[in-house]
């Protein structure tokens, strides 16, 4: 179990990067796709420890889908704003 989430969170890691540095359009329903898939990875990345409740669990996940959300939206907008 722990092999599948470390290669999930391997591969979230290169897909959140690629998408962060192409930018990510809030107005297309797979950008918040993104972001779901964004916070199961990190609330599955919370019990490779066994010592963590599940609320940092949840947390981590926000974070996660956050980080990716936020720096793909911005990436977007300054992408938008420099065609102008």
């Amino acid at each position: 179990m722990e092999v599948v989430i470390l290669v999930n969170f391997i591969i979230f890691a290169l897909i959140g990067s690629i998408v962060v540095f192409n930018g990510l359009d809030l107005k297309k329903w797979s950008s918040w796709l993104l972001g779901v898939y964004g916070f199961f990875s990190g609330f599955l990345g919370g019990f490779l420890r066994s010592d963590v409740e599940k609320l940092m669990c949840i947390k981590l996940g926000a974070l996660f889908a956050f980080s990716v959300m936020f720096g793909g939206g911005i990436t977007h907008w300054h992408k938008q704003r420099l065609k102008k």
